[in-house]
């Protein structure tokens, strides 16, 4: 697979229309979706999405994704303090994602858990609950689990009965690509040659409509959040008649909230 840049990507913009034009640069290069669940092969493309900060940006990045005819995988950090998995409007976000042919999968913190490193059995006994948690949210829930902030003892290694996306054939056996605290603006994704199969990794959150560096993006994410409980909450207790909203997030407006 070739890796040169084309103009268009030259300097990387957190924004949803460079997202865009980097998948049509991979599609061009060679690449096509595949998922985690699957066999990997040349030419495969697995596009992971770790949900930390906002269930509606991962909307809008799942519905770029499906016009372009890419199938990916939203993993959701169900112990999250900043949005409910269980909540009317995350749920309508999370059908819509799985509606548009992409998979739902579980986020897992082992440091909600463990301050040490677990047996298999306890980690998968405690993904398995969880798993099972956000199957009462979400329709469909994928087998394998990505991990939030990965301890060393996950990475590059094979758990039995526990599928994860830091396996050797998805991560040392492919090109790993993680949008980690924006450090592409540091380090193109694309600077290196992508080998045959690729996971590229991002956080929802990060992205918008305009670019905003990677503190102003989290704080952004932050308010908005925080927002929206302090709203919900409000219509529930300081109000006569409690009429939950329900409404899909529409297409985000051209300037980035």
């Amino acid at each position: 697979m070739s890796s040169s840049q084309t103009p268009a990507l030259d300097g990387v913009e957190f924004t949803y229309d460079w997202y865009e034009r980097a998948l049509v640069w991979l599609s061009d290069h060679g690449y096509e979706s595949s998922s985690f669940e699957g066999d990997v092969g040349d030419g495969d493309l697995l596009l992971r999405h770790d949900v930390d900060l906002s269930p509606r940006k991962a909307l809008e990045i799942g519905r770029i994704e499906a016009d372009l005819g890419f199938r990916s995988t939203y993993f959701f950090l169900v112990s999250n303090p900043l949005y409910n998995v269980f909540d009317a409007v995350c749920r309508a976000v999370i059908d819509e994602i799985d509606a548009l042919g992409h998979d739902v999968g579980v986020h897992f913190s082992t440091h909600q858990h463990w301050s040490r490193r677990p047996s298999p059995e306890e980690l998968r006994e405690r993904v398995t609950s969880e798993r099972s948690a956000l199957s009462l949210a979400a329709e469909n829930v994928c087998d394998p689990v990505s991990f939030h902030c990965p301890p060393e003892w996950v990475i590059d290694r094979t758990f039995d009965r526990l599928a994860t996306t830091y396996e050797p054939r998805f991560f040392s056996e492919a090109t790993y690509v993680a949008d980690s605290g924006q450090r592409w603006r540091e380090s193109h994704p694309f600077d290196t040659r992508l080998s045959e199969r690729v996971q590229l990794l991002t956080h929802p959150g990060l992205w918008g409509e305009t670019d905003l560096p990677y503190t102003e993006r989290v704080t952004s994410s932050i308010d908005e959040n925080v927002g929206y409980a302090e709203r919900l909450l409000t219509d529930q207790h300081l109000r006569e008649k409690f009429d939950p909203p329900v409404e899909l997030p529409e297409r985000e407006p051209a300037a980035d909230r």
